[in-house]
């Protein structure tokens, strides 16, 4: 079965990154078996020498070819053939040189075993390569004229070494491939569970919206009966159920990849948030008023509404009975400050580092025993992260809590 396009270039790309350090290794070898000829009186072949010099300088150029950005676009098997065919014949040049003055030497088996698993080379090249450069190396050994121990040794060593090096080079490619294919499927079933995760969030994003008018429907009729415990405790359930299904539309938002910026009418936005507060405002008494100032800002108006409701909603929960909350929005520079101010107890000095971190449980409790879950002011700055602003707090000098979030201006 031959191999997929994609593994090609992934082949192309891990030999060039493989034989550009390989090539500089062996060049480095080499000039230091170069400089051990000249040192040693009692060696100098400087016919020898001569080609070692060449050998470095080829394998010097070979490391830069590789670690151009060209290198990886070629065909597949052009940077193992430079390499692999470079080394081999090294190995018989210099076994040829070497073998008058030293007898039995392990060159062409050294450089032939390092061209074999130096480079990760294409199914059936390697075999192409190797079998025809073998038998050239096992003529020139026979035609040397040298007594046997010299054939013996040269020819056993060269085979065994060929047959170690094709061993371990298909061993290394079948890695590879396995290696790679294991990877492309961790990434397709990643892709699956990201998109499996995707459609479950969107239908509980739809489920909860859609039971959203329902349950405020059921707590609207319920303020029309006659006070009676069991229906105050149908009435707080009904709230804690709105409460869950809102952060689970806040926790949605927060996820979603969506975001499209555009100009948002802070008064109709503001309107529809008190809108969706009074009812819950109402059972305490509280007010609710609201004064854009006919300001603009740039926001996705969905994730705004999702912000605000939710500092409202806290506003709600901590303020006393029959205070007012208020929306107001302020321009400052080039962005705008939207904040939602109360008149409840504040948040001390030492509690404000941990305001907008997730599941942050402070002194204050809610003053109608609402439930809470230390989630809403993290969702609050997540939603303006992504609309390139940023949420904050600071003391109301009247008394009470100033939460804002300040967002890009319109452009006019």
């Amino acid at each position: 079965m031959p191999d997929s396009p994609a593994f090609g270039a992934h082949l192309r790309r891990l030999n060039a990154r493989r034989l550009k350090l390989a090539s500089w290794y062996f060049a480095l070898v080499v000039v230091l078996l170069l400089a051990t000829n000249i040192a040693l009186p009692s060696l100098r072949l400087w016919q020898h020498a001569i080609v070692q010099a060449v050998v470095a300088f080829y394998f010097v150029f070979l490391g830069f070819v590789c670690r151009s950005p060209f290198a990886a676009e070629w065909p597949a098997p052009a940077l193992p053939l430079m390499f692999g065919s470079a080394t081999v014949a090294t190995g018989l040049v210099f076994s040829l040189d070497l073998a008058p003055a030293l007898g039995a030497n392990p060159a062409y088996a050294t450089t032939l075993l390092l061209g074999c698993v130096a480079p990760l080379w294409p199914r059936r090249l390697l075999i192409a390569v190797l079998v025809p450069v073998h038998l050239l190396y096992l003529a020139m050994v026979f035609l040397l004229g040298q007594g046997v121990v010299f054939v013996l040794l040269m020819a056993i060593g060269g085979t065994v070494a060929a047959a170690l090096g094709w061993f371990v080079a298909v061993l290394q490619l079948r890695t590879e491939r396995y290696a790679f294919e294991t990877a492309a499927t961790i990434r397709r079933q990643k892709e699956r569970v990201e998109h499996l995760l995707g459609q479950r969030s969107e239908m509980v994003a739809t489920v909860a919206h859609d039971l959203q008018s329902p349950l405020a429907g059921i707590r609207a009729l319920l303020r029309m009966i006659p006070e009676d415990a069991k229906l105050r405790e149908i009435a707080r359930t009904c709230a804690a159920m709105q409460d869950a299904i809102t952060r689970l539309l806040d926790a949605h938002a927060t996820e979603s990849d969506d975001v499209a910026l555009e100009p948002v009418d802070l008064g109709k936005l503001f309107k529809e948030v008190a809108a969706a507060a009074i009812a819950t405002a109402a059972e305490k008494g509280i007010s609710i008023v609201h004064d854009a100032s006919g300001l603009r800002v740039e926001a996705d108006s969905l994730l705004l509404a999702r912000a605000l409701g939710n500092l409202v909603s806290n506003a709600v929960k901590f303020s006393p009975r029959g205070s007012q909350v208020r929306i107001t929005a302020q321009a400052k520079g080039d962005c705008v400050r939207v904040a939602v101010i109360d008149q409840g107890p504040g948040v001390p000095a030492a509690e404000r580092p941990a305001l907008f971190t997730k599941f942050a449980r402070l002194s204050a409790q809610p003053t109608g025993s609402e439930s809470t879950s230390g989630l809403g002011l993290y969702i609050v700055q997540s939603l303006a992260a992504r609309m390139q602003g940023s949420a904050g707090y600071e003391p109301d000098p009247t008394g009470g809590s100033i939460f804002f979030i300040d967002l890009p201006a319109a452009r006019r």
